[in-house]
């Protein structure tokens, strides 16, 4: 500490930036290239896990009595999520190779949902991988609506067989990338980070400085 004190760095007496440094957003960037997500460091903002990079898009896209799309089964912790917002959740059953496209459309043209949060390359909890099929099918399918997509990628670092992935085709168009690396690195490292477009992003922003302790 007091090594860096007699630099001339401002880390000691600067809150970070909104959107987290800027150096790991960067290396964000270039691990999502891997995954031929292309995106600028600005799409990118840090959050405390991806439990709360949901938890933000929630605040920001739905509105109570909301339809939401989920895979069956999905993570247990998306319908606690979820419910806290007060949101009506809609199952779709999770093949080998992806949802089932046809209990896909079927709910869009019932509910029309605003949101879809699923994984695309490992599946929690089935282990399955998106086909390159269903993918393409899926997002023509979304195209047509005002559905939103939220991509969870927390497994992508254990993936042994590359999926492609819903926000590289789609181009953060109508998809929103999240991760952490509670999975991978250490759950204390309470990391996470949601990548979508531009004019998102800043919003997301405001969103995360209102609910922030930085005073």
């Amino acid at each position: 500490m007091r090594n860096l004190a007699r630099t001339h760095s401002l880390d000691l007496t600067e809150y970070a930036p909104p959107k987290g440094s800027q150096a790991f957003r960067h290396f964000l960037q270039r691990r999502m290239l891997n995954h031929n997500i292309e995106v600028s460091a600005e799409q990118i903002m840090l959050t405390e896990s991806g439990t709360h990079a949901i938890d933000l898009i929630g605040r920001f896209l739905l509105s109570p009595g909301d339809t939401v799309l989920v895979d069956d089964p999905c993570y247990f912790n998306f319908h606690a999520l979820l419910k806290a917002h007060r949101v009506k959740i809609i199952g779709i059953p999770y093949t080998p190779n992806g949802p089932d496209l046809e209990r896909f459309a079927q709910a869009i043209k019932d509910h029309n949902p605003r949101l879809y949060l699923t994984n695309s390359g490992v599946h929690n909890p089935t282990g399955a991988h998106l086909a390159p099929h269903v993918a393409h099918k899926l997002l023509t399918l979304t195209q047509a609506s005002e559905l939103v997509i939220v991509e969870d990628d927390i497994f992508a670092d254990l993936e042994t067989t590359r999926s492609p992935r819903l926000a590289a085709l789609d181009g953060l168009n109508q998809v929103i990338e999240i991760g952490s690396f509670s999975k991978t690195v250490s759950a204390s490292i309470r990391c996470g980070y949601i990548a979508a477009k531009q004019d998102w992003i800043e919003q997301l922003v405001d969103l995360k400085q209102l609910g922030s302790d930085e005073n």
